[in-house]
């Protein structure tokens, strides 16, 4: 049987979750939350060696990258894996160029690597560092805090999202990417949320690991941004939280995530946004 680089097909399913699950050790519903949200044949670079799937790469729409007026069709390369038994080999790498190679032919291409050392690698095939992000661990203080949570529908925090993020570079995204992030947000606890912080409308999407409140965005356009992240805490009821919010004036931002295939003569100010990595 011979080794191929080829698309997903029809029955690649169980073969490709497999892989999902030994590479990342996510749980059976996040994986599944995928394939029903996301997923269909086609959609992922695999590499197979004698009739089993040892690496994959996923190519999805994720929605318009808003820009000066422009809208820029923008995909993302998402859960790219190599089963660890099988790495060192250039499975991966071959893989990986082919899902780059079908992700650029058209409109812009987005990747999050999961780690720093990760930039390097992307880099190397023409990414460029370009989207940034505020990241803060917190615990509340128990001070007052003057506001309200409320939970929103997807298509109200995508309203919600686009108004606030107006005249900042950023990612609207597809509504079946965001109906996944909703999901991701959902199974663990959490979900998307409507909030008033000091008079400011605000949104946040939160996720729950444990003890803490993971706020995979949290988007404030004006004071403070602890006041609105330990209202979302109290509403989930935890503690401990770390929230994730666009870069402001006299931030320190760290890299988020890479693009291809769009470039601006001089990089935004503010930074450009992003927000979900759908980890």
């Amino acid at each position: 049987m011979q080794d191929e680089v080829r698309l997903s097909v029809p029955g690649d399913e169980p073969g490709l979750m497999e892989l999902w699950k030994r590479v990342f050790g996510d749980e059976d519903q996040v994986i599944e939350g995928f394939f029903e949200k996301i997923y269909a044949p086609g959609m992922a670079s695999v590499y197979v060696r004698q009739g089993r799937i040892v690496s994959a790469a996923y190519v999805f729409r994720l929605g318009e990258l808003v820009s000066d007026g422009r809208w820029t069709p923008c995909r993302c390369i998402y859960a790219y894996a190599t089963d660890p038994e099988h790495r060192g080999r250039g499975y991966g790498r071959r893989v990986l160029e082919d899902a780059c190679g079908r992700a650029t032919t058209s409109g812009a291409t987005v990747i999050c690597p999961v780690s720093p050392s990760l930039f390097g690698t992307y880099a190397r095939r023409g990414f460029g560092t370009y989207f940034s992000a505020v990241e803060r661990h917190c615990t509340d203080v128990g001070s007052a805090l003057s506001g309200s949570v409320s939970r929103v529908t997807v298509r109200g925090y995508a309203a919600l999202r686009e108004e606030l993020l107006h005249g900042r570079v950023h990612i609207d995204f597809d509504i079946r990417a965001l109906e996944y992030q909703e999901q991701l947000c959902r199974d663990s606890g959490g979900g998307l949320y409507y909030v008033v912080s000091e008079g400011v409308r605000c949104c946040a999407a939160v996720e729950l690991n444990g003890e803490e409140a993971l706020i995979r965005e949290l988007i404030v356009p004006s004071g403070s941004q602890y006041n609105a992240a330990a209202l979302v805490a109290r509403a989930v009821r935890r503690e401990k939280f770390t929230y994730r919010a666009p870069e402001r004036q006299g931030d320190e931002a760290a890299p988020f995530a890479m693009l291809f295939g769009f470039s601006d003569p001089v990089r935004p100010t503010p930074a450009p946004w992003l927000g979900f990595s759908f980890e």
